[in-house]
């Protein structure tokens, strides 16, 4: 497969996407665009439904929460009581991708997908979190590109999205001035390898969240992994956290002006539903899930709204979990579905 020229890529991609926010005005150039297809110099798929099937252990997880709910309370079930969970079995949701995730996992859930498009989350990176809750990722810098071209290689040519890092951008801002280069350089040689070598995929550089740092303090760490030869290809907001879509959405616009082009960005709505009443960030107790959203990727949308964060899985042993980061809380989850009423 040749190359791309990413510097073609990112001239093509300014240019699409100012003419896409100048547009919504009434000109005519994304109605004159063939349907469903990424605006010239986007890598992404075509339009098509997010993959239910990516994630099946997931939705087994809320089978089982339902079934002992049920077993529980027996006749005594409060009406409508598992009408929300049925709701969220309707909700894709991404599939968290760390160091014990090999390219045949990737193929196996490729093969379910069928046309529909699955979201993986690299969650691997050297230092991963910074030694909090989920601390891990790979020993070494070579470890981790050996794992991230399989991963590349696994998707090949498949139609996917793909979120980079969450958290790995901000935390550049609390690590020391090299290591914080090692890591843009980390960043930047992942985006080149999926630009290279995953024609139908859309990829996004997780940015944190707009109660985390200033756009221009965003921005800057963007410019951070560009400068090492790196086309920022979008940016993910709100992952694993609680901000509105109003606020990510406005955080994005800011980062955009600030970082010098309009940039794609696809924003976690997994538990913003009752919005963020205070800066905790680990299995807070008012936390609700968000609004179920439009289940369609759209390659010509700037914005678009997921489950990333999967429901009912904790931050850690903090707040109203006592279950390890990563690891599935059906108390958790029912309060995220405002069930107080089934919480034991």
């Amino acid at each position: 497969m040749p190359r791309l020229d990413r510097a073609a890529v990112a001239a093509a991609l300014t240019v699409a996407l100012t003419a896409a926010l100048t547009a919504c005005g009434g000109g005519g150039g994304e109605s004159e665009r063939p349907p469903n297809q990424p605006p010239p110099g986007r890598i992404a798929p075509v339009e098509a439904p997010y993959s239910l099937a990516t994630t099946p252990e997931y939705f087994e997880q809320l089978d089982t929460a339902a079934d002992e709910m049920k077993s529980y309370f027996g006749d005594f079930l409060p009406d409508g009581s598992l009408d929300s969970l049925n709701e969220l079995r309707q909700q894709p949701v991404a599939e968290w991708i760390g160091g014990d995730v090999g390219p045949e996992t990737i193929g196996r859930t490729l093969a379910v997908t069928g046309l529909s498009i699955p979201v993986f989350v690299l969650y691997h990176i050297p230092d991963r979190d910074l030694d909090q809750f989920s601390a891990g990722g790979a020993e070494l810098a070579g470890e981790y590109y050996t794992w991230i071209d399989s991963v590349s290689g696994a998707i090949g040519a498949h139609t996917a999205v793909v979120i980079v890092e969450p958290d790995a951008l901000p935390h550049m801002t609390e690590m020391d001035e090299y290591s914080a280069d090692q890591r843009a350089a980390l960043l930047a040689r992942t985006l080149n390898t999926f630009a290279e070598n995953n024609p139908n995929t859309a990829v996004y550089l997780d940015a944190g969240n707009s109660a985390w740092l200033t756009p221009v303090q965003t921005s800057n760490l963007l410019k951070q992994v560009s400068a090492k030869g790196a086309t920022i290809p979008g940016i993910a907001l709100n992952v694993s956290n609680f901000q509105s879509e109003a606020d990510s959405r406005a955080y994005s616009e800011a980062i955009s002006k600030a970082y010098g082009e309009p940039l794609y960005t696809i924003i976690d709505e997994s538990r913003n539903g009752a919005g963020a009443a205070n800066r905790q960030w680990c299995n807070p107790r008012w936390a609700r899930t968000g609004t179920t959203i439009d289940n369609r990727f759209d390659p010509q949308e700037r914005f678009e709204q997921l489950y990333i964060k999967r429901p009912g899985e904790s931050d850690g042993v903090c707040g109203v979990s006592e279950a390890r980061a990563g690891d599935f809380d059906a108390m958790l989850l029912w309060r995220l579905l405002g069930e107080d009423q089934l919480v034991t």
